[in-house]
């Protein structure tokens, strides 16, 4: 029976063998991204808020964020390969990088629509966008069956600890204010800013990876690749769809439309809403790597299953909470089990297909959760325009709780090499 106590911990951080080059690289850089997102979460609804936006338009900003990251994924799924890894790696966190530099620079709705297609404005993690894509097939690449969890739950780990960095500075406007003396819209550029030039050091690190990332072919020319006609296509558009609805529900309450509930109904500042974030990223850290020891014992479906059946949960007791104590401390509980399904949904994926589909798997797979995305924010600020009620969270859990049910009774039968 695998032990989750520290010094488990400890051995798993010395075991990993699979963390060369490239894989330190590629979670040195999403390290650097998961920062600057921490900044956005806390910051970017109520930033929109505060320069006039309403919240249907606040909607509209994260929706077209994600019509953007749906629309690059697609030549970096077909093309990906044939282009070659690291130079898409680098365009596409450089397109992510020049967009931040608008929320530093205008209040105009126009532009900030135009730098959200490409700038990831809707913070919603690193679930979406083509460097996603390029990050599962380039970590499954080097590390292994045996290792590929692993690689992915430390991955999400680092990734989870920046993140947590990245709230703490959410702080940064009220510190402004008071160091500066500038006024709130300011403050609030100024930090994003630094949003700016975290993506910039991202796109630096890409520049560094090398061929190993890249699909071995021997002697085969690259080519591009159609996701509907590779051998493993009836595996990936099941997936795709199946991750696409449970996208969809979790757009609905994303971080960013939590940090906003938690204003309107608890009057809650961003410096505590940080702090909160930061400890929910903490437990993330940990559940990541809990996950990976689940995953050895329960298998990567039933872990992906039962761990988000109850973060599901969680997040009607969190809503239906009187007293803001008691809202955040199941939003705490909920953060420990709601990210566990991130490395083993990852490395499902990539298991269940043969190396030479991983990119069109991921990039199906990255495209339906993108695409069912879409519309939850605009979904959510609609319901949202009369009143902030829990209903987009009710209708988020209700959906989410049937994924899971379709999840497994459609993928139980697949097995994973490292399960058999």
């Amino acid at each position: 029976m695998p032990s989750f106590g520290p010094t488990a911990l400890a051995d798993s951080i010395r075991q990993t063998e699979w963390l060369k080059r490239d894989a330190a690289l590629i979670i040195a850089a999403r390290s650097l991204r998961a920062a600057g997102m921490g900044i956005l979460i806390i910051l970017i609804a109520p930033y929109l808020d505060l320069i006039g936006m309403s919240a249907p338009q606040i909607g509209l900003v994260f929706t077209i964020s994600l019509i953007g990251s749906m629309a690059l994924s697609v030549p970096a799924t077909f093309v990906g390969d044939l282009i070659g890894r690291r130079r898409l790696f680098v365009v596409m966190s450089l397109l992510v990088s020049v967009a931040s530099i608008a929320l530093a620079v205008t209040d105009s709705f126009v532009w900030l629509a135009a730098g959200s297609f490409f700038g990831a404005y809707a913070a919603t993690g690193m679930n979406h966008g083509p460097l996603l894509q390029l990050e599962q097939a380039s970590m499954a690449e080097v590390s292994g069956d045996k290792d590929r969890t692993a690689a992915f739950a430390w991955l999400g780990i680092v990734s989870s600890a920046a993140r947590g960095v990245g709230n703490i500075a959410g702080a940064l406007p009220a510190l402004v204010v008071i160091v500066l003396g500038a006024d709130d819209p300011d403050s609030y550029k100024i930090t994003f800013g630094l949003y700016a030039l975290l993506n910039f050091g991202a796109t630096g690190l890409y520049l560094f990876l090398t061929p190993a990332i890249e699909l071995a072919r021997g002697d085969e020319r690259p080519k591009a690749i159609n996701p509907l006609k590779v051998k493993s296509r009836n595996r990936i558009v099941g997936l795709s769809l199946l991750f696409g609805v449970d996208s969809f529900a979790g757009g609905m309450i994303a971080d960013t439309f939590v940090s906003l509930w938690l204003v309107k109904h608890f009057g809650m500042g961003v410096e505590v809403i940080g702090a909160v974030f930061v400890a929910v990223q903490i437990l993330n850290s940990y559940s990541l790597w809990v996950a990976a020891r689940l995953a050895a014992r329960w298998g990567l479906l039933n872990t992906m299953v039962w761990t988000q059946t109850i973060a599901n949960l969680l997040i009607l007791a969190f809503v239906f909470s009187p007293w803001a104590w008691l809202a955040i401390i199941f939003w705490l509980m909920r953060g420990f089990w709601n990210e566990m399904d991130v490395p083993t949904r990852q490395s499902y994926s990539m298991a269940v297909v043969p190396s030479e589909d991983r990119m069109p798997m991921a990039g199906a797979a990255n495209f339906g959760r993108a695409a069912m995305r879409v519309p939850s924010p605009a979904i959510t600020g609609a319901l949202w325009a009369a009143s902030i009620t829990a209903t987009p969270f009710v209708i988020a859990v209700v959906v989410k709780l049937a994924y899971n049910v379709a999840l497994w009774r459609t993928f139980k039968s697949i097995v994973p090499p490292e399960e058999r």
